[in-house]
Formats: C-alpha cells, structure tokens, sequence
C-alpha cells in the first residue's frame, strides 16, 4: 500500500500536472453490489452524480492527508482517492476500446506501459486531452467526493491522526500519541493511521531497524522503563521522520505496485535495510571492519497480521 512518501510524491507530481486544467470527461469502471448505497464510485448511482458535480470544473491544488490524495476542485468540492494496496494515479494521453472497454496509453511506448499501469479503473478526461488514471489491480481503491470545507470532519479523515511533518508535532506529541496504546506492538501502533498519519510496513520496519528496537516491543516498556528508553523513543522519532524525507527524496517505494503520476517508478527500494530482505546479511555497519559489522541475518514475523522484518541480533525484544 502506498505509505506517506508515496502519496507525497503523488500529490507533488499532480500539482505540477493538473493544476488549471478543466474537467471534460469521467469515466468509472468500478460497479460492486458490496458498495451500493455507500458514497464512493463504486456505487454507479453514486458515480452518477459524482459525473455531473465534476465535469466542468477546474483544478485547484492537489494536497495530501495521511494516505489520501485531494483534488480540490473549483466548485469547493474535493476527489479523495484512498489508493489502498495496488492502487497508483497516473496522468497522460490515454485512448479508450469500447470493443474491449478498456484504456490504453496512446503512446506505445514509455513508463505508462508499464504492465503494473495497465489496470484501470477510474478516468477523468481534461479540456487538454490528457487523462487522470487510476490504476488499481484489486480494485481496493477508494474515490469519493467532499466538500472541501469540511474535509477534516468527514468520516474519511476526521480519526485521522496527526502529521509527523506538521510544525506543531513534537517529540511530546508523539510520545502522548504513543500513550493512547500503551499495550500495543509498537510497529503495530506507528502503522494505526489514528495515532499517526502515514506510516505503514514499510517506514515503519526501516525506522525501528535504525533505533535498533524490535517491532514486537510494547509501547508501554518503551514510555515507562527508565530514562534510557526515552532517549530511545526520541531517537525513533527523529528516525521516523528521517525514513520518510529519504522516501519522498526518493520518489517513493516501486518494489510493488506504486509508480508515480509519470508510469515511472520511484527507487526507495533500492535503500532498503530491512524491508523484504528476509535473509539476508543485516546492513548495520556493513562498512566497517569485520569486527564491527552486525552477523546478524534478516527474519520476518507476523504482527497483528502484517509482515515485519528485522535484525534479531540488533533488534531484541
């Protein structure tokens, strides 16, 4: 799924593509019976009149919240796309086959013909022939319409947690976060998108890989046991922050699904420690002498469901 860094280089990329331009045409491929009557575009009665209030208007800006991209509109209305586990927008010409109901890139040759570009599910049409595209293999994704001034008060975004980046958000107010789930894995509660915002697998394993703690510790040992464990807690935080700036400088993470706006991928995966690497030589102090390398190999457990990897030897519990 498409963590922090990703979305943030979305958002980025759309604001520099799509900002002015006016919307002509929408087109949906999505239609579940599990989602009619809810308010997404997976319900066509929903997409209907999702259609009528969008065409016309123009792009106002495109922003980030947690893991949701916001197309503000000129109309005061906002498209949030919640990109879920394979979901990636892509932005280009595109052509449509009603013999085979499917979209392809005019282009027939490039980053947007990249295989994992190919499944699209949602497309909004601009005055300028370009197209907005929604990739999305399993079609989890999400696409609804808000109003933009009460965007933090929808059910969508209003149990949102906080923004690491925001100015406001401290080390204190991370650690009072952290307090709401005291008995929780710390690795589950950096991934709860109630105590922080856009955190998942994996900025959280290269963030507790770096403060050397174990993704199966409690929250509680981490805040209670001594003066150490602070200077322990502070050093995460500063490393939470220092895996996602290096995300986003790398244009996110394409060891998966996600590729940028462009069909281009992003090379976070390239600067992995821990992440996928079950197996593997542990990195810490690769490049120093034998004596000072960790000999520790990478392991993967389950948390609460989800994959998590780390070094036993740098990482105990």
């Amino acid at each position: 799924m498409p963590e922090l860094p990703e979305v943030e280089t979305t958002a980025n990329d759309l604001n520099e593509l799509i900002v002015g331009k006016k919307i002509s045409d929408v087109w949906s491929g999505y239609d579940s019976p599990y989602y009619y009557d809810k308010p997404q575009i997976k319900d066509p009665k929903f997409f209907k009149k999702f259609k009528k209030i969008i065409i016309g208007t123009k792009v106002i800006s495109v922003s980030r919240r947690a893991k949701n991209v916001l197309i503000n509109l000129s109309n005061n209305k906002t498209i949030l796309i919640h990109m879920k586990m394979t979901g990636h927008i892509l932005y280009g010409k595109y052509e449509y086959s009603k013999k085979n109901k499917e979209w392809t890139p005019k282009e027939k040759s490039g980053p947007l013909n990249d295989p994992f570009n190919a499944w699209l599910r949602f497309v909004i049409e601009f005055s300028n022939g370009k197209h907005l595209a929604l990739s999305d293999m399993r079609k989890f994704a999400k696409v609804t319409l808000l109003d933009t001034a009460s965007l933090n008060e929808s059910e969508d975004l209003k149990k949102v947690g906080p923004e690491i980046f925001e100015k406001n958000f401290n080390f204190k107010v991370f650690k009072e976060r952290l307090e709401k789930k005291p008995n929780g894995n710390i690795k589950t509660v950096l991934m709860d998108q109630e105590i922080v915002a856009g955190i998942g697998n994996i900025y959280s394993d290269e963030a507790l890989w770096l403060t050397k703690i174990h993704p199966e510790t409690k929250v509680k040992n981490l805040i209670n046991k001594n003066k150490k464990s602070e200077t322990e807690l502070k050093e995460l935080f500063k490393n939470i922050k220092l895996v996602l700036k290096k995300g986003i400088n790398f244009k996110g993470d394409s060891m998966q699904d996600y590729r940028r706006p462009s069909g281009e991928s992003g090379s976070f995966q390239k600067h992995h420690a821990v992440y996928q690497r079950k197996k593997e030589d542990c990195k810490r102090n690769m490049k120093t002498k034998d004596k000072a390398r960790c000999k520790g190999k990478i392991e993967r457990i389950v948390v609460n469901g989800r994959s998590s990897h780390f070094c036993p030897v740098c990482q105990k519990i």
